[in-house]
Parts: C-alpha cells; structure tokens; sequence
C-alpha cells in the first residue's frame, strides 16, 4: 500500500505511529467532526438560553443552520470510527480494508477503558444521518398526510396542533427543548449524551481533552 509523499497541515497529523499515516489522517477527519459537533451542541445550549420560544425559536435561521450541521458532524464521526458494515458499491478494497482496520483500532482502545458508545456505534443513527436524501426522499413522497418540523427548535413535541386532525406531525433534525432531543426522522438523538460521547472519544482516541 503506497503512503502520501508529504503531509502539510494545521494541526498534528500522525499521532499513533502504530497505525499507518493514511489512518492517521483519515482519523484527524474524525476528530475534527467530534469537536465540531461538540462545539454546535453548546452554541444551540447558549442560544436556548438568550430568548423565549413561541412554537419556534426566534433564533431560527442560526438554528436551522446548527442543527444541520451538527447532524452532519455527528454521522462524519460514526461513518470514520463506528462503521463496520459491509462494503459500499463504490467503495474500493483498499478503502473498505483501512475502514475496518480503522473501526476495530478504535474499538479496541474504547474496550481497554471500558467504554461502549450508544449513538455513535448506532447504525440505523448513522444511515439516517448521513443518507438523508435518500430517506427523504422516500419517507416525504410516502405519506401526503404528514406534516414536517424541519431544523427547527421547540419547546415540547407536541407545542403545534395543526388544523386538520388528519394530519401527523413529524420531526426532521428538529431540537425539542424539553426533552434535550433531537427528532430526526424515525430517530432520537440525546444530544447531551452524544456530547458525553464525543468528549470521552476524543479523551481516549486522539489524547484530546474536550472541556
């Protein structure tokens, strides 16, 4: 397996001489995803803190653009680490080899401190996380009696009747206050403890301590 001619970057690539540099930098991806993620869980906290809800935040451009992303950090992070599923249809030998290699590294050092991630290690998280075009797709064309909260924070799910009894109401990436969840889909993400597992993650994993 050839390896890069040179490495140039902003932050400290190879850090386990153990594993191979493309590992380490395929790694460093994941850690960047598990600070990102982090960081977008305390400014939606600090943003619940600023002002009242009626039905919606009043900060909801900045909210809508938070919980995307944090969402798509989150799946980043599972895909690098936690992914031990099959091989993809485009996904090349050497590709699905360091992938598997690099989730059994990274169990291995989560085993030795007796720590079992819940939602990052979730598959049916990640897959709703990172193919959401393809779940839309299907889950909004499915049912035309279905009525969506897309990246949006409220205080409890059921905060909006709509008018019509006959329509179901249906969470998308949407942050429910009461609850410090996130409703996506036909998933529910603890947001303070994904934060948990990001902050041990990256403690164990890549020697980074999160505040």
């Amino acid at each position: 397996m050839n390896k890069p001619a040179a490495i140039w970057s902003l932050t400290r690539i190879v850090f386990d001489k153990n594993i191979s540099a493309t590992q380490n930098i395929i790694l460093t991806q994941a850690s960047s995803a598990l600070l990102a993620t982090i960081d977008r869980i305390d400014r939606l906290y600090s943003l619940m803190k600023e002002g009242p809800l009626v039905n919606t935040s009043i900060h909801s451009a900045e909210i809508a653009t938070i919980l995307s992303d944090l969402c798509s950090q989150a799946g980043i992070a599972a895909t690098i680490l936690f992914n031990k599923g099959h091989k993809g249809r485009q996904e090349s030998e050497i590709a699905y080899t360091l992938r598997l290699e690099r989730v059994e590294y990274v169990q291995s050092l989560c085993s030795q401190q007796r720590f079992q991630p819940k939602t990052l290690t979730n598959r049916k998280v990640r897959n709703s996380l990172t193919h959401l075009d393809e779940r839309l797709a299907d889950i909004l064309t499915e049912n035309p009696n279905v009525g969506w909260f897309i990246d949006s924070a409220i205080s409890k799910r059921d905060e909006f009747t709509p008018e019509s009894k006959e329509i179901e109401v249906k969470f998308c990436r949407c942050y429910i206050i009461s609850e410090n969840k996130i409703l996506h889909l036909d998933q529910e993400l603890d947001i303070q403890e994904l934060r948990q597992e990001c902050k041990v993650i990256l403690a164990i994993v890549f020697g980074i301590d999160k505040k």
